[in-house]
């Protein structure tokens, strides 16, 4: 049985003169795309399908040194990983089996 796993990433570039990050995590999007993992952008992180623990590492890693490459000096990166190895679910059966529920 092949894992899937959900992971969502939250990055803040901090110190950026602005409180506009939309054309920061546009770069982050970016990272995350040539990375080549499944992703869902929310108004509140970046929900992403991988079928590694080193692909959600690795796919956050590009995503967080994409500021730094643009010259942000301060980053918070929040990775929170979801590692069901028992019944795999990707994130839209996720979300459907919620709303199966309302």
């Amino acid at each position: 049985m092949k894992p899937i796993i959900t992971a969502q990433l939250e990055i803040v570039p901090l110190g950026t003169g602005s409180t506009s990050m939309s054309a920061h995590i546009s770069e982050v999007v970016k990272a995350i795309e040539k990375s080549g993992v499944k992703y869902q952008l929310t108004p509140m992180g970046t929900v992403m399908e991988v079928s590694s623990i080193d692909e959600a590492f690795n796919a956050a890693k590009a995503a967080h040194e994409a500021l730094v490459n643009k010259g942000i000096k301060r980053i918070v990166t929040h990775l929170t990983i979801d590692d069901r190895r028992d019944y795999p679910k990707g994130m839209m059966e996720k979300v459907e089996s919620v709303k199966r529920k309302l």
